[in-house]
């Protein structure tokens, strides 16, 4: 797998980039952040895929995003400096640029990494976290929690799903994949680094490794109150998450397509994911009847 980015034809060189451009971006990619959280959110409460009592939990999230997004013109800078792939559809954009890759190519191979992050959460959750789910279930503690959205109509959740699918996509690639890389990409360059000054390939797995985790506790935080009592069993159960493992797929996609690329693969995936609950929803409707 190449270490970064397969986006440019000679990754040694970085480009010029106007500073109206570079605010052009930033701007863009901020904006876009804010706007995914602030959509997702109402979504997923039309959707009951999140409780009114886990309103609390959200806030954190919003906070998180506020903050990435006034880190996004420092993100920059550092991926332009560490030899990130960063977001080159966007950055071509704001800079009126032609594209230096094919479309379809990004797209199929992030439809490819989209399948092997499923795989990945599919395989974190059958082996690791329904075995331990069913240990904890016979001690004290443990509390199985409610699905509501199994109750919606197909149809709703099909489509509701995808749109709040697609907005997390959006903030949380950005989020993750774009502003944590940058950041702990700096850190890890204090370590290790190759000959053009870029984190070597060492550096770049811790980093990966890193935000994945950190991408699946913050989706194991709403979860805390009513599953996990202790503080360090709930930063082990980050290890065990699906999303740990989709994020690390994710990250590696983003080292070698950008930013666009790891948005699509984490949109597909998730949207195929609430479209395979609609559809188990009219079965065990059919089979009902």
């Amino acid at each position: 797998m190449s270490e970064p980015a397969a986006v440019s034809s000679d990754a040694s060189v970085p480009p010029v980039v106007s500073p109206a451009a570079r605010r052009r971006e930033a701007m863009l990619l901020a904006g876009l952040a804010i706007a995914g959280a602030i959509v997702e959110y109402p979504l997923a409460f039309a959707l009951k895929s999140l409780d009114r009592s886990e309103l609390v939990h959200a806030l954190p999230f919003l906070g998180f995003t506020i903050v990435c997004a006034a880190l996004m013109p420092l993100s920059l800078r550092l991926s332009s400096e560490l030899g990130l792939p960063g977001a080159p559809l966007i950055a071509a954009k704001c800079a009126g640029e032609k594209l230096h890759f094919s479309i379809r190519s990004l797209l199929r191979v992030s439809i490819g990494y989209a399948f092997l992050a499923a795989v990945a959460g599919a395989s974190a959750l059958a082996i690791l976290i329904v075995p331990l789910l069913q240990i904890s279930h016979r001690g004290p503690g443990f509390k199985f929690p409610n699905t509501p959205i199994l109750t919606q109509a197909p149809g709703r959740i099909a489509f509701v799903g995808a749109l709040v699918a697609i907005a997390a996509a959006v903030s949380e690639e950005i989020e993750f994949r774009f502003v944590l890389y940058a950041i702990f990409g700096w850190l890890a360059r204090l370590m290790s680094r190759d000959s053009r000054g870029h984190p070597g390939r060492r550096a770049l797995w811790i980093v990966t490794l890193v935000q994945g985790y950190l991408f699946g506790l913050i989706h194991l935080v709403p979860l805390a109150g009513t599953m996990f009592h202790s503080t360090p069993i709930l930063l082990l159960g980050a290890l065990v998450m699906p999303q740990t493992w989709e994020g690390v797929v994710f990250g590696r996609l983003y080292l070698r397509r950008g930013l666009e690329a790891s948005i699509v693969a984490h949109a597909s995936m998730d949207v195929s994911l609430f479209a395979l609950v609609a559809i188990g929803v009219v079965h065990s409707h059919l089979g009902a009847g």
